[in-house]
């Protein structure tokens, strides 16, 4: 972190720790995670009470930016409000992502006790569901395979690429699986990745050439790679009903993702 960045921190601290209303500001994002280039930008994180949330949900306010605090060049604290109930519900029920977005951040002011031990939680890998997931990324991962064939076989450019990303994708949760990692999303999806010690031998590498250059017989062998490194066989996974379930059948169980209303 540079000296800029803590400057701008502890201004924006000093000017709302009197506020009654907040229970805790944390610094999350890049900052906090390690990836923070010298002119990035400033996460925070307000946990309020929850009338003063719903006030502020109310006058569209859960969001804002601060550019008056930031003393170099493009400089910003950008801000999100939260309640303590969107952090239990977090602990009990939350995606990787939103997991993972406290992960590594830093309490910053609070009156609540148990605040680090609930972000502990709310950043703990679900090793309940590690075997579960490793078969469901498995069959995403062949049936995007089968996808990029059929886009070969048709000359389909979209489905070409989309099934590219959408490999990669699962090959990497696989790996972040294996190591009992949360998934970051996708911004830092290859450079958490890199981090993680346990993957197939150049498995780096391969998704770098991937990414730039691919045909069918790699993207085979890359699949097979990666089976391996799981110690799942393709023969042993039903991956067209499983993924008929994940993907065709979920709107039956909860509002479909945004990508398929």
């Amino acid at each position: 972190m540079e000296v800029h960045h803590q400057e701008a921190i502890e201004q924006f601290v000093r000017l709302q720790q009197s506020d009654e209303t907040i229970l805790a500001i944390l610094l999350g994002g890049s900052l906090a995670h390690g990836f923070a280039a010298p002119d990035a930008d400033i996460d925070l994180l307000i946990i309020v009470e929850a009338a003063e949330y719903q006030k502020r949900k109310a006058a569209h306010k859960l969001a804002f930016s601060r550019w008056d605090l930031c003393n170099y060049p493009g400089g910003y604290i950008d801000c999100k409000v939260l309640s303590l109930d969107f952090l239990d519900a977090l602990r009990a029920r939350g995606s990787d992502p939103a997991r993972y977005a406290f992960k590594d951040s830093i309490i910053l002011f609070s009156r609540l006790d148990h605040l680090s031990t609930l972000l502990a939680e709310i950043a703990r890998f679900p090793m309940e569901d590690q075997a579960e997931r490793r078969r469901r990324f498995a069959a995403q991962l062949l049936a995007w395979r089968w996808y990029y064939s059929e886009a070969v076989k048709k000359e389909n450019q979209y489905l070409f690429y989309l099934a590219i990303q959408k490999i990669v994708l699962f090959s990497c949760r696989l790996v972040l699986n294996e190591n009992k990692m949360l998934y970051p999303y996708h911004k830092w999806l290859l450079k958490v990745v890199e981090t993680a010690p346990l993957k197939p031998k150049a498995f780096d590498q391969a998704l770098a050439k991937l990414l730039v250059a691919h045909n069918l017989n790699e993207v085979n062998q890359f699949s097979r790679d990666i089976l391996d490194f799981v110690g799942l066989e393709e023969k042993n996974l039903d991956w067209a009903n499983q993924f008929m379930i994940d993907n065709e059948l979920n709107w039956m169980e909860h509002e479909a993702p945004v990508d398929d209303l």
